[in-house]
């Protein structure tokens, strides 16, 4: 029988073309994986890489072995998970992912009402995008993730997903900005301001540059102010006449307290995200109702029927 953490080292060189990013990952010295893999080539009785080539390249017999390897990997992981299930069952710890902008709008609702069910499960909560989360997902960093579905459409076969109700986006801007006396504003009015977003996915951005009236030949940014901090971009706007590009969720705290207010126009840009998890692995027992809250949650938010909370942090004014 095989090592697994040899065959995991094998599997990380594989993949990264590189024994030092390999050992940096696996948090082991380069020599020690090196002497890792040396091990393992001992006991399958060949070479698995061509340790000339730059990035490291497989030899055919660790090509035709690798399909075979991942597969192993995955179920190991899969029994590790189930004995977990089986012994500590109402404790654990789960990974998820989530883009800014839905991370910011919905989840906070999410996690407090999930962590009341499940109090002894812990949970951290990764803010990326798309692509990214995809990738930590595949490599088992994440267990799910909440992503945007037009970086979702492509090279997914292994993942499952479960698509959420659109979320409409929208134009924001701080309490007394020119642009809140037209009282019908149009893209060209618009397009005068700055606007700051949260790295939006390339469909996005060529849909809003699009609706601006920009011309194909503009390479001038859309976005002046980028960065997955929506709050840091929040206050920005709540100090100068930028505009944010979000959905109301994002803002539905500062919408109430007037610091923000919404500019009346229709982008015709919604917010679309799925739940993705891979096909096969084995979870926590909770991660399925962290995913029914997720969906829960983004229905209500759909539905218009999630209220802001600052009505209870901001006192009462006493009567006269």
């Amino acid at each position: 029988m095989q090592n697994l953490t040899q065959l995991h080292y094998f599997w990380l060189v594989a993949r990264e073309g590189s024994f030092a990013r390999a050992a940096e990952l696996a948090h082991i010295s380069q020599p020690a994986l090196s002497n890792a893999i040396k091990s393992l080539e001992r006991r399958v009785g060949f070479v698995l890489f061509e340790r000339s080539e730059r990035p490291i390249r497989l030899t055919q017999e660790a090509r035709s072995i690798l399909r075979q390897v991942e597969a192993t990997l995955r179920e190991a992981h899969n029994l590790d998970q189930t004995l977990e299930n089986l012994s500590t069952g109402e404790y654990g710890h789960i990974r998820a992912g989530m883009t800014a902008v839905f991370s910011t709008a919905l989840g906070g609702p999410i996690l407090a009402e999930w962590h009341n069910a499940h109090p002894n499960v812990t949970l951290e909560l990764i803010i990326g995008e798309t692509p990214e989360l995809i990738g930590a997902m595949r490599d088992n960093t994440l267990d799910l993730i909440v992503g945007d579905t037009r970086d979702l459409r492509h090279d997914v076969d292994d993942l499952g997903m479960t698509a959420l109700p659109p979320i409409p986006g929208g134009a924001f801007c701080r309490a007394g900005h020119p642009i809140l006396t037209l009282r019908h504003p149009t893209a060209a009015d618009l397009a005068r301001y700055r606007f700051a977003g949260t790295h939006f996915p390339d469909a996005i951005v060529g849909a809003l540059a699009r609706f601006l009236g920009r011309k194909d030949g503009d390479l001038s940014p859309v976005i002046s102010i980028d960065s997955h901090n929506i709050a840091a971009v929040r206050d920005a706007v709540a100090e100068s006449d930028l505009i944010l590009l979000t959905t109301s969720g994002t803002v539905r705290n500062a919408l109430a307290l007037g610091v923000l207010q919404q500019i009346p126009i229709d982008l015709g840009i919604d917010g679309k995200w799925a739940v993705a998890k891979r096909r096969g692995r084995v979870l926590h027992s909770a991660t399925d109702t962290l995913i029914n809250k997720i969906v829960e949650i983004a229905r209500r938010e759909h539905d218009q029927r999630l209220a802001p909370y600052v009505p209870q942090l901001v006192p009462s004014r006493p009567g006269p």
